[in-house]
């Protein structure tokens, strides 16, 4: 159970073991006016049957009638011209229904476990249908959309804790000639093995995503420029190990990496210009490496065809 439903828990029993004292205070000077009282009894129980479970319900309830009890003997003994028979005759009846309530709370316990599961069910769905909408229908990667709310949400994010925050722009190398030469559908497949290949060799926490065409984005929370690029150049050689699809000539898919990690008061548009720009020099330099550019703008290879 958790703290915070362990404690509604004692709040609710509290709360009707006070309701159901003044109750029974009130009922041993109620005189004529004890059956009205009585009923009160009934409000409490049947909140008590929406929140407990069977075995606190039954001891709230005993508690109650040894209350109600000891209240009647009270008035009883004060009151001599009661109906002595028709006081404990109310007494037995509102001790049914406490027995039948108590009764009644394990098939309303059931019911808030199955509206429980129900509501979990719902929420599941909800975040998978927003996961998929979120997603390129062709790669199963992120698309360009989500990929920019993430990121601005990563970068406020390192921005508040001063945590580092890493980027990478990834281009798979070829795709055209392939679809030149045979076709979009072996194009599709080699869109497909590539982007699994590049999310398997990332972490769970990294966001990986396709910005459009053969341009994909990779974002990588709490990591410098040291360590992206070990990422980078990790990924560049899970997609070298990757088969092209029925292409000859070539018989392994390739990328190019252009890293960069975000700068204190940087927004989307300067890190994605500066992964840019390091992509640019990686293309120049003869593709399938990783390139980020140091603080005075020079090029830092890693990899190489």
């Amino acid at each position: 159970m958790s703290p915070g439903r362990a404690q509604r828990i004692r709040r609710v029993l509290f709360g009707m073991g006070a309701a159901y004292l003044l109750l029974a205070w009130l009922s041993s000077r109620a005189g004529d006016y004890l059956a009205s009282i009585q009923l009160l009894y009934v409000v409490p129980m049947v909140y008590g049957v929406l929140t407990l479970d069977r075995m606190r319900l039954a001891g709230i309830t005993a508690f109650a009638l040894v209350a109600h009890g000891t209240a009647l003997f009270m008035l009883v003994d004060s009151v001599p011209r009661l109906n002595q028979p028709a006081t404990w005759a109310q007494f037995a009846v509102l001790a049914l229904a406490f027995a039948w309530c108590a009764y009644a709370t394990g098939a309303v316990l059931r019911l808030r476990e199955r509206l429980a599961e129900a509501r979990r069910r719902l929420h599941d769905i909800d975040q998978e249908a927003r996961d998929a909408a979120s997603r390129d229908s062709l790669t199963g990667a992120y698309h360009q959309q989500h990929l920019m709310e993430v990121l601005e949400r990563e970068i406020a994010r390192a921005e508040r804790v001063g945590k580092p925050l890493s980027i990478a722009r990834v281009d798979l190398d070829g795709l055209g000639s392939v679809n030149e030469s045979h076709g979009h559908a072996v194009g599709d497949i080699a869109l497909k093995r590539f982007a699994e290949a590049a999310t398997t060799a990332l972490r769970d926490v990294d966001i990986f995503g396709r910005c459009g065409g053969k341009e994909f984005l990779a974002i990588m929370p709490d990591t410098d420029l040291k360590g992206s690029l070990i990422a980078a150049e990790r990924l560049r050689a899970a997609v070298a190990r990757e088969p092209l699809p029925e292409a000859k000539g070539r018989k392994h898919q390739s990328c190019t990496l252009g890293v960069a990690e975000h700068r204190k008061g940087e927004n989307t548009r300067l890190v994605i210009g500066r992964a840019e720009a390091a992509l640019n020099y990686a293309k120049a330099a003869g593709r399938d490496r990783v390139v980020a550019l140091d603080a005075d703008g020079r090029p830092m290879l890693i990899g190489a065809a």
